[in-house]
């Protein structure tokens, strides 16, 4: 008797500790789940200038979802800044479902600005874009404004992003060839569903009002077959002329605009990147 009374006093306890985990609201907050997006390998900036910078990038994030890491270094690793930035944030980012971002880098060994774009951002920062955006940067960082450096850069990668992606925005692969984003508007997708309700209506009353005919055939309608007759052509090549013409490597139709095309790369991990880095 007193071990079926345990028992029940243990079950009891059990389903009381589940209930606590299951309904006990998370003391976790949402901005302590985020990573961390400021790495000051440099030594650059102020615990206070980082801890603004942080917040700043979190809310892009948080917005946009759009990652922003914004790296300082006096050492590349014996990498170009266009390598070690890519590979940088694909160690930080290594899922797939995090590749839409940009890093801003600094590195201070050789004096090198450089900003490398992933995913989306490939498409919202155009090379165009990436040179105003280092530009504004320049001004900060030649006078060691370094958080200034930053806040810029974020003020630009935010209008970009506000900006949009419209049809003069295409990526330019290694080849050379021309990837433009492609989404379906909803006017794209309501027609596409009238389309398809339209044509599964004509098949549909097509096939039903065959059926409805009344074939009449006999034996002799068969023996017609006996008139076919069968002929034998061939056909000859005579000439042959080829014409070749060379593919223009410039900028396609309706390139204009606030966008433009954007240069993209593979990284060393396999993913693509966009970017463009200047010294100062």
């Amino acid at each position: 008797m007193m071990q079926t009374k345990r028992k029940g006093y243990a079950a009891v306890i059990w389903l009381m500790l589940l209930a606590f985990f299951v309904f006990c609201p998370s003391r976790v907050s949402a901005s302590e789940t985020l990573g961390v997006h400021i790495y000051d390998g440099a030594g650059l900036l102020t615990d206070e200038e980082s801890a603004s910078l942080e917040q700043r990038c979190r809310e892009i994030e948080t917005r946009e979802s759009i990652h922003v890491l914004m790296v300082t270094t006096e050492d590349t690793q014996g990498k170009s800044q266009q390598a070690y930035a890519d590979d940088f944030y694909d160690e930080v980012y290594p899922q797939d479902s995090d590749e839409n971002g940009v890093l801003i880098l600094i590195d201070m060994s050789e004096r090198q600005l450089y900003v490398s774009t992933a995913g989306i951002m490939q498409y919202y920062l155009s090379d165009r874009e990436i040179d105003t955006l280092l530009d504004h940067m320049y001004e900060e960082a030649a006078a060691a404004d370094y958080a200034g450096a930053f806040h810029r850069s974020a003020d630009d990668i935010e209008l970009a992003i506000q900006r949009g992606i419209s049809s003069a925005d295409y990526l330019i692969d290694e080849n050379g060839r021309i990837i433009r984003y492609r989404r379906i508007t909803p006017f794209e997708l309501a027609f596409a569903a009238a389309a398809g309700v339209l044509v599964f209506c004509l098949v549909f009353f097509s096939v039903r009002h065959s059926y409805k005919k009344k074939v009449k055939t006999d034996a002799r309608g068969y023996g017609r077959v006996s008139d076919v007759t069968l002929r034998k052509d061939r056909d000859m090549l005579v000439s042959r002329h080829v014409t070749s013409r060379k593919i223009p490597q410039g900028p396609p139709p309706g390139s204009g605009g606030p966008g433009g095309g954007s240069s993209v790369h593979t990284s060393s991990s396999g993913r693509s990147h966009g970017g463009g880095g200047r010294g100062f």
